[in-house]
């Protein structure tokens, strides 16, 4: 990244960091292209066998978050593509793309905007509601989480609305609302991330005591548990480095991480599927003992459909 000095260093240094972050943003992006299409093909194979309405919603969640997120970097590259154009540089009396780049106020900007919201609001409720179904759709266990959700939801809509209609609020209350957007967001990644976990390991633990048998192939449940954790990492990943970057005063970074996020929510989903079919092909045996608690559950886990 590049180091500002003075106004004009600063503007091309930011220009930099923000094409930068774009081509960074349209590899992840490429990446994830190829996990949907690998994910969409086990998704298939699994509806003949699996039709519980979880994995159904799962499904229908993951070819919402790829169409959002195509949608997002169509925004993306229309965007980039007028501020280096000449129609731009005409209209601006010859300043600097990223003048162009860095306004909120016009409507494809905002719409960028609020589609990342709507995918990090998405990806968090997934994560509630796989949580919800491990713990056998017990609403006190989630309670937190979606309070947690709602408040995520809530604080970001005013920020997103303050950037898109500048001085409305207060610009001290602007940047605390946007200061605790993603610290909010890390802590219900932890919290779900600690319950699903929690509870596949007290399942764990249950069947260890009570006696194993040999049950064919399948995923185990110390598997899914690195796999929930591997893929909560990711996404954490991303928000952790976005909060670090804020609170140090540095906009590139921020900006970097702030655009690989968005393909990043749903090529963790991707992921999730499909290191769970490779799990199931890899195993040779399993262990498992159906007359204990979850069951229902948890021959749920094993097969991927939660």
């Amino acid at each position: 990244m590049v180091v500002p000095t003075n106004t004009a260093d600063r503007d091309g240094a930011e220009q930099y960091n923000t094409l930068l972050a774009f081509w960074l943003g349209a590899l992840v992006y490429g990446l994830y292209c190829v996990l949907f299409i690998h994910s969409v093909k086990i998704m298939v194979r699994r509806r003949r066998s699996h039709r519980a309405w979880p994995a159904m919603v799962f499904s229908c969640a993951t070819y919402l978050i790829f169409i959002l997120t195509t949608i997002y970097m169509g925004l993306n590259i229309s965007r980039f593509l007028y501020a280096f154009s000449p129609e731009w540089t005409e209209a601006s009396n010859g300043k600097l793309p990223i003048y162009h780049l860095r306004d909120y106020t016009p409507s494809p900007r905002f719409a960028k905007m609020v589609i990342m919201a709507i995918l990090i609001w998405l990806g968090d409720a997934l994560t509630i509601f796989r949580c919800f179904i491990i713990w056998d759709k017990n609403w006190w266990v989630v309670l937190a989480p979606i309070i947690l959700w709602t408040f995520s939801v809530s604080n970001s809509s005013i920020v997103t609305m303050e950037f898109h209609n500048p001085n409305t609020l207060p610009p001290q209350l602007v940047k605390s609302l946007n200061g605790i957007i993603f610290p909010v967001n890390i802590a219900l990644i932890c919290l779900t991330t600690g319950l699903i976990t929690f509870r596949i390991g007290h399942q764990y633990r249950l069947s260890r005591a009570a006696g194993l048998r040999r049950h064919g192939r399948g995923v185990g449940l110390l598997t899914i548990i690195k796999i929930v954790v591997e893929s909560a990492m990711i996404f954490a990943f991303h928000q952790i480095s976005i909060c670090i970057a804020f609170y140090i005063g540095n906009p590139g970074l921020r900006q970097i991480f702030t655009e690989t996020l968005v393909s990043s929510i749903g090529a963790t989903f991707a992921l999730i599927t499909i290191r769970v079919e490779d799990s199931k092909h890899e195993a040779t045996s399993q262990f498992t003992l159906p007359h204990i608690y979850s069951a229902k559950t948890v021959s749920r886990l094993r097969a991927g459909t939660i």
